[in-house]
């Protein structure tokens, strides 16, 4: 049985194989060697497209670094996406043709996403049977079945228009950063002319002139070395050492009359207005090596700059704009084609609510002081001016400054560089009208009802052991609100917060907006009502309810509600652009007939009260002085003081004004400050 089963499998075994000879091979179809192809170039597998599917011409003129190397090459550094390689149409053949098929072409469409936009263009591939020569046979072709299509390339393939020795070129294209601008379109930032003062080597004579050239532009005689000596300087080459600005023109006089110093008008950053709204606006500056490393994701490289300081860094999204991109290639006669393209986008302008020139005379008084000042629409909320003085000048960070420069400015005593009006400030005697709000919120207050008060000082009870609050004036021993506010009573006020009481009070605080933050585009810190938040202890309270004791207040949160007596009860969100939306802040701190009263006593206090010298004629000059004493504890007698004053123009009241200074106690304390508000309400 063995032996049957054997001859039956190897008969069956020659039937097979003389049926499988007998078969006629199918011809190769150069539609299937496309696809593969096609495929192969979806999946970027650039090394089997090379090895594989090109002809030996191909492969002659073009090596494995021309074509797999510089195609993963430049597919990473377009960073190429979305690829995609289509057929557009393909013959069907019959058997027969392809028996004589010899070369055919296939349309192809080729599209992708680069960094720089996308690319989209069609090409032809062209296939060749392959054949040798045995394939020949007296001069006609006999073209074997099995023989593969070899494909024909040249490097127009990888981009349109791409030739053998032509170079693929990347390149930026520069945005313009916006404008920032104030309510009447005054430029306070932009793009504007500068000198920049430079060297050319071939006309400069270190030995004689490096020490007077580095004298001269207040840099060191090492930086302008390395300058020059970077590999990329040629001798003819302008080696750059220094912006100054168009004011500067002295200085830039003085440098290029030294042999081989030279200069040039160039375009950067410029603050026209320096000083005047330093703080606000504040300036750009070279990108450092951690914020690189943060933002580069977002397009940034190192040689960009960005906002620091200020409204150029708050804004730094809008201002900044899209840098472009373009791709092209740059051929053997130096002309160009343009393979993509981007166009870069400016960035936004900024607009703002601010009156520079208002801004500018308000600076100007205040400049040699230290503190801050802010000018609020009470019925709006936009803000009119904000300065924090001293400042610096912002041109000084863009065109350059020296090490002992910046140290001089870091080091002085005034502290250009501290931001101010960002900042908490205890509100002195200006609080009274917080605790009169609460007061008359709280039914704890009769305006017309007046209070014995003797002498200069008071405690509540013994508990209070040797401390007093002690009052300026003791004249009035019959004391009602309004003789309270003349003379800025602060025994009338500490009996005033204990009758309220501690949490009545800090209620009437948290609903003036103490605790919360600010709702204001610039950031600055919170109001607080004391340091651990609470008034838990009664002299903390009755300290807190005069303008002492631990309450701190930002100008724009102080000045925002005294806008608010003025806008009848309602207290506008403090808004800083001029397209913003106005919206109510604080809703109905006091009613009608309680505005009326308060705006009635702000105005007894400028008529007759501590502010008579700011009663100025044509003018219904109204608001509350203030002298905060900064005391590391009750014990210590004399301290450094502050100087407020919040006020208007009852005749026109679409300005709020609010200053403080700082160091008052040896300059006439808070009549320093209306002092200075006089001569701003006189040139306006």
């Amino acid at each position: 049985m063995k032996k049957i089963f054997i001859c039956m499998l190897a008969t069956l075994l020659i039937v097979a194989c003389t049926e499988k000879e007998d078969e006629k091979p199918e011809y190769t179809n150069p539609n299937d060697y496309v696809k593969e192809y096609v495929q192969l170039w979806n999946e970027q597998n650039f090394e089997r497209m090379y090895s594989d599917y090109l002809s030996d011409y191909v492969k002659q003129n073009f090596s494995h670094e021309d074509y797999v190397e510089r195609y993963n090459h430049l597919y990473d550094v377009l960073e190429v996406e979305n690829l995609s390689i289509n057929i557009i149409e393909s013959k069907d053949f019959t058997e027969e043709e392809l028996k004589t098929l010899q070369k055919h072409e296939i349309p192809i469409s080729i599209s992708y996403d680069t960094l720089a936009g996308s690319v989209a263009y069609k090409k032809t591939i062209q296939l060749n049977k392959l054949i040798n020569e045995e394939q020949m046979e007296e001069g006609e072709i006999q073209l074997d079945p099995r023989s593969p299509w070899l494909i024909e390339w040249d490097p127009s393939f990888i981009l349109p228009n791409l030739e053998p020795g032509d170079e693929v070129r990347l390149t930026t294209l520069p945005t313009k950063r916006g404008e920032i601008v104030d309510r009447n379109g005054e430029l306070l930032a932009t793009q504007g002319e500068v000198y920049e003062i430079g060297v050319v080597l071939e006309r400069f004579n270190e030995q004689a002139s490096l020490s007077k050239l580095a004298k001269s532009l207040n840099i060191s005689e090492e930086y302008i070395k390395n300058q020059y000596e970077q590999s990329w300087v040629q001798p003819q080459h302008f080696v750059p050492l220094k912006k100054f600005s168009l004011k500067d023109q002295d200085i830039v006089s003085q440098a290029v009359a030294i042999e081989g110093v030279t200069s040039r008008v160039t375009v950067d950053r410029i603050y026209p207005y320096g000083e005047v709204a330093a703080h606000l606006i504040g300036y750009i500056g070279k990108i450092t090596s951690e914020e690189l490393e943060e933002l580069k994701s977002r397009g940034y490289s190192a040689q960009d700059r960005l906002g620091k300081r200020g409204l150029e860094e708050l804004y730094e999204n809008k201002l900044r704009g899209q840098k472009g991109r373009e791709i092209f290639i740059e051929k053997k006669d130096q002309s160009t084609y343009t393979v993509a393209k981007v166009s870069p986008i400016p960035g936004e302008n900024i607009e703002l609510s601010v009156d520079i020139k208002v801004q500018e005379k308000l600076y100007n008084l205040l400049k040699e002081d230290k503190g801050t000042a802010s000018i609020i629409n009470p019925s709006t909320g936009e803000l009119i001016s904000q300065v924090s003085f001293p400042a610096f000048d912002p041109n000084k960070f863009i065109l350059g400054q020296s090490q002992e420069e910046y140290s001089a400015l870091v080091k002085d005593e005034s502290q250009p560089m501290i931001n101010r009006f960002a900042t908490t400030y205890s509100p002195g005697s200006t609080m009274k009208v917080l605790s009169t709000i609460i007061g008359l919120n709280n039914n704890q207050l009769e305006p017309n009802k007046t209070h014995t008060i003797k002498g200069k000082k008071w405690q509540n009870d013994g508990s209070w052991g040797d401390y007093y609050v002690t009052r300026l004036y003791d004249q009035d021993t019959e004391v009602d609100l309004e003789s309270a506010y003349k003379y800025s009573d602060n025994i009338y006020f500490a009996k005033l917060g204990t009758s309220i009481g501690q949490q009545a009070f800090e209620k009437g605080l948290q609903k003036l907006g103490f605790g919360e933050s600010i709702p204001f585009e610039y950031p600055v810190l919170t109001s607080q009502i004391s340091n651990s938040g609470k008034l838990d202890r009664e002299v903390l309270l009755a300290d807190t309810a005069y303008g002492q004791g631990q309450l701190l207040v930002n100008i724009v949160h102080l000045t925002s509600i005294y806008g608010g007596i003025v806008n009848n009860g309602d207290v506008m969100t403090p808004t800083l652009l001029s397209n913003d939306n106005q919206s109510v802040w604080l809703s109905d701190i006091v009613n009608d007939d309680q505005a009326q009263l308060i705006q009635n006593l702000l105005r007894k206090v400028v008529s007759e009260g501590t502010a008579q010298d700011i009663n100025i004629n044509n003018k219904q000059i109204a608001g509350k002085t203030g002298t905060a004493e900064l005391k590391s504890s009750h014990e210590v007698e004399d301290g450094v003081e502050n100087g407020i004053f919040v006020s208007y123009d009852q005749n026109n009241p679409d300005q709020i004004i609010g200053v403080i200074i700082e160091g008052v106690e040896d300059s006439g304390g808070s009549s320093y400050v209306v002092n200075k508000v006089e001569q701003f309400y006189e040139s306006n």
